[in-house]
């Protein structure tokens, strides 16, 4: 393992450094790990990279869970210590450099702007990461709202259910007599009987011509030799009628 230290803010700030591989190789897996850094400083252990891997650094503050821009890369070779303070140009007399001044003041004021525009950066970070938890607080309270009135769509409907089977008409059969008026009845029973004397009459007629014609069937056997009695069937009506005639 290599121990890296160093400065990496001028400023003090404290945070945290997330470092990845840019891809897994043995002893070090491809999860992100945070790394305290208190002070701007850092004093933390790493395995060596092999050739063609890199670590990929990026900085939050402390409470920052947004997603990690990682903006540094790092080769970690395989020695003991390794110091990651970025190193200042070496300061040389005025005599030897003519418009060194000019060129300190420059790289001076562009620090400054970098450190500004980094403090910036780190501002609007952290207002992302207050603006994510509101939205996150947002989005658990829309939840929790859609599953309460859920709850209560469910709630009003059983009770729509069970008022429709309280409210339910009851259902009552009426026997209701209702009399036949007189006049068709009568015009009825008038018809019927007419039908009934018209019937007799056809049976008077009937039985009177069965008659005439054994009257007749008699009178011809007396005048021809008797060819011996005459066999009807018991049950037939004929035989019956033609037995009450000799009865006579």
């Amino acid at each position: 393992m290599t121990k890296v230290i160093g400065t990496l803010f001028d400023d003090g700030r404290d945070g945290f450094i997330i470092i990845k591989p840019s891809k897994p190789f043995f002893g070090c897996a491809k999860h992100e790990k945070r790394y305290p850094v208190n002070g701007g400083s850092i004093n933390i252990e790493l395995a060596p990279t092999p050739p063609g891997v890199q670590y990929l650094v990026g900085f939050k503050d402390q409470g920052d869970f947004t997603r990690t821009d990682f903006t540094l890369r790092w080769r970690v070779p395989a020695v003991d210590e390794l110091d990651i303070t970025p190193k200042k140009p070496k300061q040389t007399t005025e005599a030897s450099s003519g418009g060194s001044i000019g060129s300190q003041v420059q790289i001076k004021a562009l620090a400054q702007r970098l450190g500004a525009t980094l403090k910036d950066l780190s501002e609007l970070e952290h207002q992302l990461g207050q603006k994510q938890r509101q939205l996150d607080d947002i989005t658990s309270q829309f939840d929790a709202y859609k599953v309460s009135s859920i709850a209560a769509l469910s709630k009003r409907d059983a009770r729509i259910a069970q008022l429709q089977d309280q409210n339910q008409p009851e259902i009552q059969t009426v026997v209701k007599e209702v009399p036949v008026p007189d006049a068709p009845l009568h015009t009825r029973i008038k018809f019927l009987e007419q039908q009934l004397k018209q019937l007799e009459e056809l049976n008077s007629i009937y039985y009177k011509d069965v008659i005439e014609l054994h009257q007749l069937k008699l009178d011809r056997a007396q005048s021809l030799p008797s060819p011996g009695p005459i066999s009807l069937p018991e049950d037939n009506p004929r035989q019956r009628l033609f037995n009450k005639l000799l009865n006579r």
